[in-house]
């Protein structure tokens, strides 16, 4: 078999797929998907062309009043709030705290450098409006040659699962098969020019330009309107030229074959298939062992019509969508318009029946007597009756004419509005509450409180949501430990103490004098946690607003500087500073303050010295005088029971003198008070150089 026979048998294959992915379901996914997205737009896009000519043909009105949009908002508006936040734990090999943290910098920055913030939102929309949404993350070297990952967002009608699929992870599906439309500049620029010359003139031969515009596929829209897409007879559109676009689709299939594989002493596994040879020699001589090994790889195919461009062994792990489903049921998905829809249609046809009646209640007509009229015929009446300032000039002898009283709107038609607006609020989980209303007596506190109880009834949409955020963080962790192993510097944004972000410099793999590598990504197993983070904006302001309820109820002496770092000031930077050297500095008032503190604090440190050294004295002089009298210790021992002295052990609270003690003398003048002589009359005399007599004479 000949290479082009090969290449055309591939390409005849991967198109036969498409078909069999198109007739097995994703048609009428595109049909029902198309039709959700216009009830999200709403703008006349609600009511089908048949309904809406069969309704004004009747004479009555089509109105729209799309609540659809207000709960996809809702829905949306809580996402864009709650960014996700990726942060890698070491799990096992040679990963380590330091390097989990490295790898959460460089993927921050590399998610801020693809702009997936936006990626993101436009996947959830998709996937809440349509049933589907789908990122695809893969290497890009248009804006540097050594690669930095790009995600971008796919339309879910261009992207065909496997039918037979039942698993979240397209790692269980068989393989997923995206269409696109590129032009020849385009597919010159990927795939070469002989590729594109080669597509032009198949196209030619294949396509039959008669069925453009047949029923055969769903008719889509760009800025403009776009013939049917997924019409097996149709491999381009528009007019021949530099802007006519061809059919390209891109099939990624799971299989497994054997392959070379790196295996690390800790046990790690690397796919290095395709890699230079002096690459795997260094390898080698660093102790990894390399060996053939069954691993699941990715096959990739890239096929126009009749022409095949790409069949060869993908070089990622994973095949490269990833999709978002709000509601999965093992392949089965829904989003949170497809149960919103009926309701809808009644809210719209209950709302143009009530227009209806009172427009035709305005001027419920006349009744009187024939030929009554002299200023007009009946003729002209019947015409004219129903302008405003009309007058009648009546004949002679004729009775008044009589309004005619219009019939009231029936009170089933208010109530079944009220039971449409009311029901969409419950299929679409989208309350009141969720949408930040409250009574105008409720506090902002408990209008936040009864958001954050509404939120649960999103648990489902949003635990969908952070699976496909595992599933992203765990595919660009194997990007970048795979294809940005080579040195290189980045600059990251790294917030400063007072959460401005700061533009810094950080190297990675960079080799050392000794051997090892600096901030190695290629080494070790890591787990992901993903979280969310609100809104900078409304975290700052959730978080001063905390500061200040601490500061001024609690009263929590919390620095003013760091008051004003969570402030969202513009420049909070230059006041934090400026507060803080002010708090820095001396302050006569505080200083005087602390000082007459610590100068009391000693004054009662010293008078509980003093108070305990005339206890210890008093209690040795209580002890001499009972062991020369040791009758005076019963005694002693009633009075003090007397006045309620209170014993701290064994009673007696006064003991005996203890048996064999030698007993003393006690001169009964003396005082017991430590600060003053024991005889008061031989103090009184100490010092004096004469007795009062000699002064007095």
């Amino acid at each position: 078999m000949t290479d082009t026979t090969r290449h055309r048998d591939v390409a005849r294959e991967v198109f036969w797929r498409l078909e069999e992915l198109r007739t097995r379901g994703h048609e009428t996914y595109m049909h029902h998907a198309r039709r959700l997205e216009d009830y999200y737009l709403g703008g006349g896009r609600q009511w089908r062309a048949q309904d809406r000519r069969a309704v004004e043909e009747e004479g009555r009105p089509a109105h729209e009043v799309n609540v659809c949009l207000q709960a996809i908002n809702a829905a949306a508006g809580y996402q864009i709030q709650n960014r996700v936040d990726m942060a890698y734990q070491p799990k096992g090999g040679r990963a380590d705290e330091a390097q989990a943290k490295v790898l959460s910098k460089v993927i921050k920055h590399a998610l801020e450098n693809t702009d997936y913030r936006y990626a993101e939102t436009d996947c959830f929309m998709d996937g809440i409006i349509q049933q589907r949404g789908y990122l695809d993350i893969r290497m890009d070297y248009s804006d540097n040659e050594e690669g930095e990952p790009r995600i971008i967002t796919l339309d879910p009608m261009d992207v065909l699962p496997d039918a037979d699929a039942k698993g979240y992870d397209p790692d269980s599906w068989a393989d997923c098969t995206t269409t696109r439309w590129l032009t020849a500049f385009e597919i010159e620029q990927h795939y070469g020019r002989a590729a594109a010359q080669e597509i032009v003139g198949s196209s030619r031969n294949y396509c039959d330009t008669d069925n453009w515009w047949t029923d055969v596929g769903v008719r889509r829209e760009g800025f403009a309107s776009m013939p049917p897409s997924y019409a097996m007879s149709v491999g381009y559109y528009g007019t021949e030229g530099p802007w006519r676009r061809y059919r390209i689709v891109d099939r990624q299939a799971n299989e497994y074959q054997p392959t070379l594989v790196a295996r690390w002493p800790t046990g790690d596994l690397r796919i290095v298939e395709g890699l230079p040879s002096e690459h795997l020699a260094w390898l080698i001589d660093q102790g990894v062992y390399v060996t053939r090994r069954r691993m699941r790889r990715v096959r990739w195919q890239v096929c126009a019509p009749e022409v095949c461009l790409y069949d060869q062994l993908s070089p990622y792990e994973h095949i490269t969508v990833v999709p978002y489903y709000p509601y999965f049921r093992r392949g089965r998905t829904i989003g949170m318009l497809d149960n919103a829809v009926n309701v809808q249609d009644i809210l719209n046809k209950f709302i143009s029946q009530y227009a209806h009646i009172v427009n035709a209640s305005a001027n419920g007509g006349w009744q009187g007597e024939a030929n009554a009229l002299a200023n007009m015929t009946d003729e002209q009446f019947t015409e004219d009756g129903a302008q405003t300032g009309l007058v009648l000039l009546r004949k002679p002898n004729t009775q008044p004419f009589q309004k005619i009283e219009p019939n009231q709107p029936p009170t089933g038609i208010e109530k079944m509005i009220e039971f449409a607006a009311g029901h969409m609020q419950a299929v679409t989980a989208i309350n009141e509450s969720l949408n930040g209303q409250g009574g105008a007596d409720m506090s902002g506190v408990a209008i936040q409180a009864r958001q954050y109880a509404a939120q649960q009834a999103l648990g489902v949409t949003l635990d969908n949501l952070g699976r496909t955020r595992k599933l992203v963080s765990t595919r660009m962790r194997k990007l970048v430990q795979r294809f940005m192993g080579g040195p290189r510097i980045i600059r990251i944004s790294e917030p400063d103490p007072y959460g401005v972000d700061r533009r810094v410099p950080l190297q990675l793999n960079m080799p050392q004098e000794d051997g090892t590598i600096l901030n190695d990504l290629t080494l070790g197993e890591y787990d992901v946690t993903v979280t969310e983070q609100p809104y900078t904006v409304t975290f700052d302001n959730s978080q001063f607003e905390q500061l200040r309820t601490m500061v001024k109820e609690m009263g929590v002496p919390i620095p003013h500087h760091l008051i004003v770092k969570a402030s969202t000031l513009a420049n909070k930077s230059e006041i934090a500073d400026a507060l803080r050297e002010a708090e820095g500095k001396a302050d006569p008032v505080a200083e005087a303050e602390a000082a007459l503190k610590q100068a009391q604090a000693r004054l009662a440190h010293n008078k509980a010295v003093s108070a305990a050294v005339e206890t210890q004295f008093s209690a040795l002089r209580t002890a001499e005088i009972i062991s020369t009298i040791p009758q005076t210790a019963a005694i002693a021992d009633a009075l003090l029971r007397s006045a309620g002295f209170e014993d701290q052990d064994a009673a007696p609270i006064v003991p005996s003198a203890p048996a064999g003690y030698p007993p003393g003398s006690v001169d009964h003048a003396e005082n017991t008070y430590p600060l003053t002589p024991d005889n008061p009359d031989r103090g009184l005399r100490t010092g004096l150089t004469a007795t009062p007599e000699a002064l007095t004479a």
